[in-house]
Parts: structure tokens; C-alpha cells; sequence
């Protein structure tokens, strides 16, 4: 489960907010050749999975972790232990794979965006000692990228 002190609300709203303004002005003529040298679709990316986790990491995000957990202890009775995991799981994984492929290869597109926003819930959704891993890395991620933020704003964690 992820640390809710890790990133606050304050921090994942600003970390969008900085998202969407490195957005467009990334479109901007003249300021693209600068976005463009200072990575800034990789920067977009790694903000929008901090400000997604600053969701996640709250008691709502809590009780959807619970819940899944509940509901994969209760299935695995009926159909067998890994089932939950490859349900979950799986969908989270490609994920995490896709949207590392796109850092990794600087092919940042929207739908890396949206992959970014949507790893923390799934992230959350994994069960066991396998989703206990994948949210401690996101979770590490976006714990340094909501500090840097968090660092150059002065508004707390």
C-alpha cells in the first residue's frame, strides 16, 4: 500500500499543475526547441505519476486497496491463489512496462501520459508481495519527484 505521507495533496496538485503547464508550453513556438533539449515530455510524465500517487496514497486510495485485497482473498478460496494476481495484476504490469519502454526510449506521447496517470491505481490494485514491490518503486518515484516540487515551492511534502 502506499505511503500516504509521501506526497501530500498540496504536492500532487502542484505536480499537475506543472504537468499541464509544461504541456503547453512545450506547443509554444519558440519555447519548444527549449522543452524539447530539457526532456520535458519525460518531466510531464514523472509529474503526472506523482500527482496521480498523491491521489492514490490517501483513504480512499486505502480503502481500494483493501477492497481489492478482500475481494482476492475472497476468489482465491473459489478459483485458486493466482488468480487475483493475473486478473489485477497483469493489466498493471503491462503498464509498468509500456511506460517504462516509453522513458526509456523517448517515444513520450499522450498515451504515455495517461499510462503514468493510471499506474498508481492499478499499482494499488495488485495484491500480495508482487503489488507490495510495484508500489514501493512507484511510490519511491513519486516520493523524489513530490520532494524536488515540494523543495522548490516550499509547500511542505
Amino acid at each position: 500500500m502506499f505511503e500516504p505521507g509521501a506526497v501530500g495533496a498540496a504536492t500532487g496538485g502542484m505536480c499537475a499543475g506543472l504537468a499541464g503547464l509544461t504541456l503547453v508550453a512545450e506547443r509554444l513556438p519558440g519555447i519548444n526547441k527549449i522543452t524539447n533539449k530539457l526532456h520535458t515530455d519525460r518531466v510531464q510524465a514523472l509529474l503526472i505519476l506523482t500527482a496521480a500517487y498523491g491521489l492514490v496514497a490517501t483513504p480512499a486510495g486505502r480503502w481500494w486497496h483493501d477492497a481489492v485485497n478482500g475481494v482476492d482473498g475472497w476468489a482465491s478460496g473459489l478459483i485458486g491463489h493466482w488468480t487475483g494476481l493475473v486478473v489485477t495484476g497483469v493489466l498493471a504490469l503491462i503498464v509498468l512496462l509500456y511506460l517504462i519502454n516509453d522513458m526509456v526510449t523517448r517515444r513520450v506521447e499522450m498515451r504515455t501520459r495517461l499510462l503514468a496517470a493510471a499506474l498508481p491505481v492499478l499499482a494499488a490494485s495488485i495484491p500480495g508481495t508482487v503489488g507490495a514491490v510495484v508500489t514501493s518503486a512507484v511510490g519511491y518515484v513519486a516520493a523524489v519527484i513530490g520532494w524536488a516540487v515540494a523543495g522548490m515551492f516550499g509547500i511542505g511534502s
